[in-house]
């Protein structure tokens, strides 16, 4: 198959060196950086995480701000925490391989461009991450950040579909640590 699309490896090729892993929290993504880790150490590359966090947003009521609606600089505290509890727990994966790992947080409405700016900024040379396989009229209606992703980016992207299984033993790990699956 030849394409100006397709990449193609050799002994001499570039290393990836950096490799972003974006993760949603979600057990398929945090699924997928477990394999990504395993994946930059056979390469000995390291690894950026990266959490996008969708920006805040006053709620529009007839009858103003609900009064138990968080302010903007509590949305973003919490925010920020639970994003580090997940990153939290990509980088201990990393520490038990021998993979360094760098965390990076930013708010953006627009998770696939801020994926491509991150991988850009971080220099990387691959970005990994998970996908729901999702199709047809699923695909439409949801979205997919890693369609967009791929799409934007001018790096390679390689997409995984974690297994049942991957994703149970995801799940019970962030249980272990506290975090909701």
């Amino acid at each position: 198959m030849a394409s100006g699309n397709v990449v193609s490896f050799t002994r001499s090729s570039p290393k990836f060196e950096t490799i972003l892993v974006p993760t949603d929290g979600s057990a398929l993504s945090m699924a997928a950086a477990f394999k990504a880790v395993a994946f930059a150490k056979r390469l000995e590359a390291r690894v950026v995480v990266f959490y996008a966090i969708p920006v805040y947003q006053y709620p529009v009521y007839v009858g103003g701000i609900p009064f138990e609606y968080p302010s903007e600089v509590d949305y973003e505290t919490q925010c920020r925490t639970i994003a580090e509890r997940y990153l939290d727990l990509i980088e201990r994966a990393g520490e038990t391989q021998g993979v360094v790992v760098s965390k990076r947080i930013e708010f953006n409405a627009a998770p696939a461009q801020a994926i491509v700016e991150m991988a850009k900024r971080e220099s990387c040379s691959l970005i990994f991450m998970g996908s729901h396989g999702r199709s047809g009229l699923s695909r439409v209606f949801l979205g997919s950040v890693t369609l967009k992703t791929l799409t934007l980016a001018q790096i390679p992207v390689m997409v995984d579909r974690p297994t049942a299984e991957e994703v149970a033993q995801a799940e019970e790990l962030m249980r272990q640590s506290a975090i909701e699956p």
